[in-house]
């Protein structure tokens, strides 16, 4: 038989319950809210000549369209593309740390976003292209070591993209320390 304590116990514990769970549920809520504002770049703004973003002044060294023929004999089936594009980096402070999880991505005004290749399918495509020439490094091994105060830092990124969307496409930057706030170039196609 219960005791009337056990009774009040049992009672309080089954009020408490719904209180408990709607605190979990709003602890949740908050965490996946500052995750999902540490991971995407919400704020975005177009880069200014002079203007150095993450300890760094930024610009498009290169862009190259592969897949149509034009370029190399290499084709890609339907409307795909192999688009390299070469960012340079000149270090205008100490950067450290502040460019870890570097994220290189193309965009179009509709908000597709593409994401670079992984970098050991982007180092056989660049060993295929010039088997002479190194591969140069993408976003996120130049991350790892910045270049120096004073000194520059060249970063190649691979996309696969379909051919309709390129004429629309910018570029996007950002780091874990930048967002998210990230800077936005338009592609030039050389």
């Amino acid at each position: 038989m219960e005791t009337r304590r056990e009774r009040r116990l049992w009672l309080i514990s089954l009020v408490s319950l719904p209180i408990l769970l709607a605190g979990n549920y709003a602890i949740d809520a908050w965490r996946n809210a500052r995750e999902y504002v540490r991971r995407n770049d919400l704020r975005v703004h177009d880069s200014v000549d002079g203007q150095a973003y993450a300890g760094a002044l930024w610009s498009i060294e290169q862009t190259r369209l592969i897949g149509d023929g034009r370029d190399t004999k290499i084709t890609f089936p339907g409307q795909m593309r192999l688009l390299i594009l070469r960012v340079t980096a000149q270090a205008e402070e100490e950067i450290g740390g502040s460019w870890s999880e570097c994220q290189l991505t193309l965009t179009d005004p509709s908000g597709r976003r593409w994401l670079p290749l992984n970098f050991l399918l982007s180092d056989g495509i660049s060993r295929d292209l010039d088997p002479q020439t190194a591969p140069v490094e993408g976003c996120d091994a130049a991350s790892r070591k910045p270049p120096a105060k004073g000194a520059s830092a060249l970063i190649e990124e691979k996309f696969v993209v379909p051919a309709d969307a390129i004429a629309s496409l910018s570029v996007r930057l950002s780091f874990a320390s930048t967002r998210p706030n990230a800077i936005s170039f338009p592609l030039p196609l050389h």
